[in-house]
């Protein structure tokens, strides 16, 4: 039975700055993320920009910045498509909605990957990710794609039929524009053709279709394949797809699938970036000190260091040599293991509970964050001490609990404790469906695995390895040594 999710109000609107300025009355659309009545029919396309009165994003607004203004002034905006259409050979049509779904991901979307919630965007995003938006041959498709899945998502309903099909008519002409580039000259365009089909890989994980994703994936496979290995060491290339393949091997509780996660191993680190504690990498420092501006309970900061250490007696039971006079060493370990995750289970039971009740913007921080954490080690826990996977453990009520939570703690928030978002995102989204709530999730949590692999690359993997290997273990069931090694026929070798 679906959950019900509760409806945001739209906040009160001003006139938009294009209105203003030609001295209309301006009608604004239900939607705030969509233009005005009026700016929706001009044509070439304007940039409606709103001033917001009040509403929960109010704490988020900041002054628009010289690099937004060039972005978004009528002018700009007009010719950002325009420029597109007449540097490269795949034109983008240029019809007011794609104007404004282009719009939107390169004002919106855009600036999330690098700075996780749109604010002190680094300089990064002007230098690298604005100028391969405007000069790929696909990604501007891409983004239009993209932006219509994060509006649906939003706005917690399907589009409407006449916008469905035209995004399915736009993916097969992605589709069709990447078989090209293979059939040509693969060599040259490899870099392009990979990348295009990673993005419709993500943006199929996020809808919730499994078995588009693996067709997707077997495509990547059989393109390193036909470029070869050499394609992963472009930097360009593999971080992306190290990065999904971790992400979905999570995500579906299986075996990464391109690379050989034992062939990973040299990508590893042991410096925590600072403020990036997570009980999913073994070293860091003491969430008592990592939380200390958020109040929570003492308790509860020194469960999550037991947490940390559970995860690292895990992940190094694979350096456990079994001892051929003792052939019961590793069960031993994992039934130790069992025991551990038990007493943290028992203590996180103890723990307080901060009935949330009707989650507002006037729930205080404190009492947000003690929640999200309290249930994802109990969900960590539980899966770990019987032997269940996450899929199973963490229901559908827990998962809509927590996820809610998450999204009015507001990513302002969580970029100030960005590890410890990833490791709750991580145990929430085994066994996420295909409605809203379940979009809405993964397409987060690939936009917390993106900005933290960017500020560090082998810090990301190494959590996502680690939590993989977890996934792992629990698979083994009382078996103990047969889950630390995966099949993973096919996948790649790095080191070679």
């Amino acid at each position: 039975m679906d959950l019900p999710i509760p409806i945001r109000q739209d906040p009160r609107l001003r006139s938009c700055t294009e209105c203003r300025r030609r001295k209309q009355k301006c009608k604004p659309s239900s939607n705030p993320d969509l233009p005005c009545s009026n700016c929706a029919k001009r044509y070439p396309p304007v940039a409606c920009i709103k001033s917001q009165l009040d509403g929960r994003l109010k704490s988020n607004r900041r002054p628009i910045s010289n690099h937004e203004l060039q972005l978004g002034s009528p002018g700009q905006f007009g010719g950002m498509l325009a420029d597109i259409n007449t540097a490269h050979t795949v034109p983008v049509d240029p019809i007011p909605q794609n104007a404004q779904l282009f719009h939107y991901y390169a004002q919106q979307i855009a600036p999330l990957i690098t700075s996780l919630d749109g604010i002190d965007v680094p300089s990064m995003h002007y230098t690298s990710v604005l100028p391969s938006l405007m000069q790929s041959r696909l990604r501007p498709q891409l983004a239009i794609l993209e932006a219509n899945h994060f509006l649906e998502a939003k706005q917690w309903q399907p589009l409407d039929l006449a916008e469905t099909r035209r995004m399915i008519a736009l993916k097969g002409e992605i589709i069709a524009r990447i078989n090209d580039m293979i059939s040509k000259d693969f060599n040259k365009t490899y870099q392009e053709a990979i990348q295009a089909v990673l993005h419709l890989a993500l943006l199929e994980y996020y809808g919730g279709d499994k078995e588009i994703v693996m067709a997707h994936i077997k495509g990547l496979k059989d393109m390193v394949r036909l470029k070869g290995i050499q394609a992963l060491h472009n930097p360009l290339v593999g971080p992306p797809v190290t990065l999904f393949d971790f992400e979905i091997a999570c995500g579906y509780e299986q075996a990464p699938c391109i690379i050989k996660s034992e062939d990973t191993i040299s990508i590893t680190t042991t410096h925590c970036p600072e403020t990036f504690e997570t009980p999913i990498f073994e070293v860091g420092t003491p969430f008592s000190a990592v939380l200390k501006n958020y109040y929570v309970h003492y308790e509860l900061t020194t469960i999550l260091d037991e947490v940390r250490l559970l995860t690292s007696s895990i992940t190094n039971l694979s350096t456990i040599k079994s001892d051929p006079d003792d052939p019961f060493s590793l069960q031993q370990s994992s039934s130790a293991i069992s025991h551990h995750a038990s007493r943290i289970l028992h203590a996180a039971l103890n723990l307080p509970s901060i009935s949330l009740g009707i989650i507002t913007p006037n729930s205080s921080r404190s009492d947000l964050i003690h929640e999200i954490l309290r249930l994802t080690i109990i969900n960590y826990t539980r899966a770990i001490a019987s032997r269940l996977p996450f899929s199973t453990v963490v229901t559908p009520a827990l998962r809509h609990q927590v996820f809610l939570a998450i999204l009015e703690f507001n990513l302002t928030n969580w970029k100030s404790i960005p590890g410890l978002l990833l490791w709750v995102l991580l145990v929430a989204s085994p066994g996420s469906g295909k409605d809203q709530l379940g979009k809405l999730l993964r397409s987060q949590e690939t936009l917390v695995v993106m900005y933290i692999g960017l500020k560090d690359f082998a810090f990301a993997v190494e959590c996502m390895r680690n939590f993989s290997k977890v996934q792992n273990w629990i698979s083994a069931g009382n078996g103990g040594a047969e889950g630390l090694v995966w099949k993973q026929e096919g996948a790649f070798d790095l080191l070679n």
